[in-house]
């Protein structure tokens, strides 16, 4: 492990010199089986796993289910004081419980300070949701804040979000925000994918359906789908995006969005199915230092050619930002490399290699690798990667 470590850190210093990053999306959770990720120990462990992939960046996730990886103001609420319950992970006689909340379960300065050392990247990943698990967990603020749920338009209250039409929800999110840049992040990556199943159709508030009456005065309140529905419910969270920029501009740090299922149409007047709005749009205005793309709507019958296709044109329509292109070993969006190579009938460390060299011959910034748990990405993989950097 050591050598092999070692051999990765050194690789990553010469990639960052080429100016082309891998970066590697951490869940420390998903080693919990593996590595006491409660101690410096553990968390070093991760990151040398990790670095089995040659990642020379490394986004570390700040939560998942309603907790945080960090003891965090804004959640310290009763609920916090419940732990992961070991019956609940796999290998109990590694931790017993397991507080990521609570200051021993901050892993951020020793993940920040281990990148320092070893000439990494370090940012951090979020969502655009505090609990990304929707259907088992919510956030502890939300949990406390019925009065802000969302809402169905047939009135049902829902309690898996709140609504961005809330000035209240919106200065909560912003608050979280600086609790991320207080952890001194170089980037922050907003994932819009695990949006905890947040949608146009639950943002039938009363602050939406009063902003509704003034525009259109007594027309009935649309479904979902209506351009003016998501039109108006998005202007709320365009705004949101541009002080969360703001924020991490002023401190030095980039913001960089991430989507899945982008295609190579122009979407500066739609909506997109998980983002909520013109994410193109934003990012030309500058909103978005850099854009990760998550996934792509490619031709099954043409996987490599239809998606080296979507590269340029989303290369052609992002302004300045930087742009991050997926190199995938989940298949969640069937865009992961297991699915380039069925599809095109190669190997997948073949697939690897041509993802690789298809988003740095485009012009991108770098790669992601969506997400590195243990031993998820094998060897063959691992050297493909790193013969597609030379």
């Amino acid at each position: 492990m050591r050598k092999t470590a070692v051999f990765a850190v050194a690789f990553a210093v010469c990639v960052t010199a080429n100016a082309f990053d891998v970066v590697a999306l951490v869940d420390s959770l998903d080693f919990a089986k593996h590595y006491d990720i409660e101690t410096v120990t553990g968390r070093v462990q991760v990151l040398e796993h990790v670095l089995l992939t040659h990642a020379n960046d490394i986004w570390w996730r700040d939560k998942g289910g309603g907790k945080m990886r960090y003891p965090s103001r804004c959640e310290m609420w009763q609920f916090s004081e419940a732990p992961f319950d070991k019956k609940r992970l796999p290998n109990e006689d590694i931790y017993g419980y397991l507080r990521q909340e609570s200051p021993r379960g901050n892993e951020f300065p020793t993940v920040r300070e281990e990148c320092r050392k070893r000439g990494l990247g370090f940012g951090i990943h979020t969502t655009i949701e505090e609990n990304h698990w929707c259907s088992t967990l919510a956030s502890n603020w939300t949990l406390a804040h019925p009065q802000y749920w969302c809402c169905t338009r047939n009135g049902e209250p829902w309690m898996g979000s709140c609504s961005i039409m809330w000035p209240e929800v919106i200065a909560h999110k912003l608050e979280m925000v600086d609790e991320r840049l207080a952890l001194k992040p170089e980037k922050i990556m907003l994932d819009f994918w695990r949006n905890g199943a947040w949608t146009f159709a639950r943002e039938y508030s009363a602050p939406a359906l009063a902003e509704w009456k003034r525009l259109y005065g007594d027309e009935p309140v649309p479904e979902a789908t209506d351009p003016r529905w998501q039109k108006m419910v998005g202007a709320h969270f365009d705004d949101y995006l541009r002080k969360f920029s703001a924020k991490c501009r002023a401190a030095g740090v980039e913001f960089i969005g991430g989507f899945v299922g982008v295609d190579d149409k122009d979407d500066a007047a739609l909506r997109n199915r998980y983002s909520g709005f013109a994410w193109r749009h934003l990012a030309k205005e500058g909103v978005f230092d850099a854009v990760y793309v998550m996934s792509v709507t490619y031709d099954p019958k043409d996987p490599f050619g239809s998606t080296e296709r979507i590269y340029r044109n989303v290369m052609a329509n992002c302004g300045k930002a930087k742009v991050y292109f997926p190199v995938a070993s989940y298949n969640f969006e069937k865009c992961g490399i297991s699915e380039y190579a069925k599809l095109a009938k190669v190997s997948e460390a073949e697939a690897a290699k041509r993802l690789v060299r298809m988003a740095r011959d485009a012009g991108a910034r770098g790669v992601v690798l969506e997400c590195v748990d243990y031993g998820n990405y094998r060897p063959a993989v691992c050297d493909a990667i790193a013969e597609a950097l030379k």
